[in-house]
């Protein structure tokens, strides 16, 4: 004879309603959570593929915020390229009128000179730009160091160095966020430029015509001198008046000394003798030079000053304007590739999302089809532990 045990019978269907239970529990999260996986033994192989798809999300996201930090800071950078360009155009629009020494009195000049000072401190702000967290934008990798400071002998030290900072945009480019202040500041090539400074002339005798020459051209006859300063004003006075010519120009040195300069191309020197002019014979090249941007507007101020002729300067300051139209194009370039890769790496997530929620997403017609297949299965096991239940000998005593 077989016995069923009445508790036997009591755990199976509890066991059974358990069991149906739990699985509707877990539909039930499934469809709260929207999520198909909600363990990895859920789907071994399927969530494996959801953390890849996941990092490689986090990846791009990445990415999108480096190429938004660059390029917030380039756009800072442009704008105060916008502002050097501006700076620069108006000292060379100043450099020209202040050439016109013989029209200009020395309160004009002077005038000319403080304004040209005053730019000099802007552009000196703007080398000095801060992007939004506080950093120099021109100071290479020391991005938290002033780049320039100003010595009480009117130069300029650069602080910073020549590195240049490297965001990742994507997965195998990298863009600079920036330029570093000594390319575009320090490092900036003058014009051809040629200079000879004198010795004091100790005969002060009457000079001849021809016997002193600059660039085959002759002085002229000079006077004799009461003394060694009173000779380099004499040379200093007769150079000037021919530099259109020669393109050769003098300033005092000091009081007995005179330094001829020329931009336009080598000087060439016959003196008869080097006594009474204090010059000597040869021919000294015009060579380019490297030269601090602000160091070049303050000398033109000097210059003027003294009412000299800053030609020279003029071409520097052109040549100037050149490295940071050169350096604005670069901006331009690395916004737009910016511009470019943004959009690609957004093509790019959203293909990523589109295979992770074709792997973790929830079918939900599928799911609430199973969640009422699974409410009447948990509702029949219900029922049927009633009646079984029910089925005791004590009911029909």
């Amino acid at each position: 004879m077989f016995r069923v045990s009445t508790k036997n019978m009591s755990d199976m269907s509890v066991s059974a309603m358990l069991e149906q239970q739990a699985r509707m529990s877990k539909t039930q999260l499934q469809l709260s959570s929207g999520k198909r996986i909600l363990t990895p033994s859920d789907d071994p192989t399927g969530s494996v593929r959801v953390v890849d798809l996941k990092s490689a999300i986090g990846r791009v996201d990445q990415y999108q915020v480096n190429a938004d930090r660059a390029q917030s800071r380039l756009e800072q950078e442009e704008s105060a390229l916008f502002g050097i360009t501006n700076l620069l155009q108006r000292s060379h629009e100043l450099g020209v009128q202040g050439n016109n020494l013989a029209v200009l009195t020395a309160s004009d000049t002077a005038a000319i000179a403080a304004e040209i000072r005053q730019l000099v401190h802007e552009l000196e702000g703007l080398a000095n730009t801060r992007d939004a967290s506080g950093d120099y934008i021109f100071a290479g990798y020391k991005s938290g160091t002033k780049p320039f400071t100003r010595t009480a002998t009117d130069t300029y030290i650069y602080n910073g160095d020549q590195g240049q900072r490297q965001l990742q945009i994507s997965a195998d480019r990298t863009i600079a966020d920036g330029d570093n202040g000594f390319d575009l500041f320090v490092d900036v090539d003058t014009g051809p430029y040629a200079s000879v400074t004198g010795i004091a002339a100790t005969s002060f005798g009457a000079i001849a015509d021809g016997d002193l020459t600059i660039n085959g051209i002759s002085v002229g006859a000079i006077p004799a001198a009461a003394n060694a300063t009173e000779r380099a004003g004499q040379i200093h006075d007769a150079i000037n008046l021919l530099s259109d010519i020669t393109n050769v120009s003098a300033v005092m040195a000091g009081t007995t000394t005179v330094t001829l300069s020329s931009s336009d191309g080598d000087i060439d020197i016959v003196a008869a003798s080097t006594a009474d002019t204090g010059l000597t014979t040869g021919t000294t090249p015009a060579t380019p030079g490297k030269r601090n941007i602000m160091e070049t507007l303050l000398q033109m101020a000097s210059t003027l000053e003294a009412r000299e002729a800053v030609d020279n300067y003029l071409e520097d300051i052109q040549l100037a304007m050149g490295k940071v139209s050169d350096v604005h194009s670069l901006v331009g370039a690395r916004l737009n590739a910016i511009n470019e890769q943004v959009e690609v790496n957004a093509d790019i997530k959203l293909s990523l999302q589109t295979h992770l929620s074709s792997v973790e997403d929830l079918d939900y017609t599928e799911a609430i089809s199973r969640f009422n297949r699974e409410t009447v299965a948990l509702q029949a096991a219900q029922q049927a532990y009633v009646k079984v239940q029910g089925l005791s000998l004590f009911n029909f005593i």
